[in-house]
């Protein structure tokens, strides 16, 4: 069964299980994994380890805050939370809230069944992050390998995720996806984070969390040119599509990437219409960009 056959077995055919049981992601050698997820019942730790680049110290414009402070608060607001999955049963975290609920309403310590009404079982997600810089981290973890979050030198490029230059091109000959011919990941390799400097703090916030789902061994939902300009069916609220919201079944699979040590991909479908138009509408863009910035040459050379 491939790894996204699991991920999208019908909800009717899943038996109930903890994301523990269901995914029991252990790492043979951790201090060689820069990302690192820590699952027990159906908590899900997602701890980081990162080095920054030199300007990601500097304050963000406007604030007294880091651009690596505003990095880490994106991916938290956005990643953290609770995550409810049909298929996913009560490790007891549910039923014991419910209880404690309803004796601090009503004073009675032995509540029957039918007296409680857990919520919905959830995957609860935190996260953490471990700076190179940070001299504790080195007491603490030992030697490890981290992933390297930094500025893209070209302003035209936008924020993106790619791997080492040994490491590209060739990852398109294990699954067929395109865009692993920059990002071949695996968990010892999730690869390096490249941002754009000239953003809102808003879309700073939106777009680290993005490329963070490309760390974590998520593929892209949104029409790119990579995915023939097709847009994964109901994604348009999805962090992975639009920078929108993450969603549970975001969650799933990049549990599922590292149980299986494959990136996991949305459905991707070649639609010579759709196809047609995103590229006419690519070229577009293009030409009119360029014809902008000749126009401001030619304002500046004119001056």
């Amino acid at each position: 069964m491939s790894t996204t056959d699991r991920v999208n077995i019908p909800i009717r055919l899943r038996p109930k299980q903890t994301l523990e049981t269901r995914y029991p992601v252990k790492y043979r050698n951790p201090s060689s994994v820069p990302v690192q997820l820590i699952i027990k019942g159906n908590t899900l730790r997602i701890r980081f380890f990162v080095a920054y680049s030199k300007s990601f110290m500097r304050f963000f414009p406007g604030t007294d805050l880091t651009y690596a402070d505003i990095f880490e608060a994106g991916v938290r607001s956005n990643w953290a939370g609770k995550f409810e999955l049909d298929w996913l049963l009560d490790d007891g975290y549910e039923l014991a809230k419910a209880k404690a609920s309803f004796r601090v309403l009503t004073d009675d310590n032995f509540p029957k069944k039918t007296d409680i009404s857990p919520n919905p079982s959830a995957v609860r997600v935190a996260i953490e992050f471990v700076r190179k810089d940070n001299p504790e981290a080195a007491t603490v973890y030992g030697q490890r390998r981290f992933i390297k979050i930094l500025f893209s030198r070209n302003k035209n490029m936008p924020s993106h995720v790619v791997s080492p230059i040994w490491r590209r091109f060739w990852g398109i000959f294990s699954n067929g996806q395109l865009e692993t011919l920059m990002h071949n990941w695996s968990i010892l390799h999730p690869g390096n984070i490249y941002m754009q400097k000239n953003l809102s703090r808003h879309l700073f916030l939106k777009t680290g969390a993005h490329e963070v789902g490309h760390i974590l061994g998520i593929g892209d939902a949104y029409a790119a040119s990579y995915r023939f300009f097709y847009e994964a069916p109901g994604t348009n609220n999805y962090m992975m599509s639009h920078n929108r919201k993450v969603q549970p079944p975001e969650v799933e699979m990049a549990v599922a990437a590292h149980f299986f040590n494959q990136m996991q991909f949305f459905p991707r479908r070649f639609l010579f219409k759709t196809f047609t138009n995103g590229l006419s509408r690519a070229l577009r863009l293009k030409i009119n960009h360029l014809s902008k910035s000749d126009r401001e040459q030619y304002r500046v050379s004119k001056s």
